[in-house]
């Protein structure tokens, strides 16, 4: 009988094949490697609503041996979504223009990140209200 693995077994063994590479590498688009395996831990945290264990994972990353710009915003995403959830907006505007910058078309291609310009827009406190109204706006996103 086959055993079934959780999610964080599973990424323990991911990590485990990390460090045995050693780096961050591409191979077969891949994006494998340590910081990679921390980036999907992120990910996971915040998909069952642990947003400070997500934004724990994604500190940890180091984006500069990210191989490609569409994985450092995929993070950056996700670490803006998590600081959303704490109610910390000006944070979650900070990290979703950084990942804007780095790779626009995943912000302006992605519902999901449409949805969080949206998020952001409508639930921020009238200290970020102004600055996340100007970035909605720059992206044609109506509240």
């Amino acid at each position: 009988m086959a055993r079934q693995h959780n999610s964080a077994e599973l990424l323990d063994e991911a990590a485990e094949a990390g460090m045995r590479l050693g780096h961050e590498g591409n191979h077969m688009w891949t994006a494998f490697g340590p910081n990679n395996v921390l980036c999907h831990r992120a990910n996971i945290a915040l998909r069952v609503g642990d947003a400070g264990t997500a934004i724990d994972y994604a500190r940890q990353v180091d984006l500069d041996k990210l191989p490609i710009n569409e994985r450092k915003a995929t993070l950056l995403l996700d670490t803006s979504r998590a600081f959303l959830m704490w109610n910390q907006h000006d944070k979650a505007l900070h990290i979703l223009r950084a990942a804007g910058e780095l790779a626009p078309e995943e912000i302006t291609g992605r519902p999901a990140a449409l949805r969080l310009v949206r998020d952001i827009l409508a639930t921020a406190p009238i200290s970020v209200r102004r600055e996340a109204r100007e970035y909605a706006a720059a992206l044609g996103v109506q509240a």
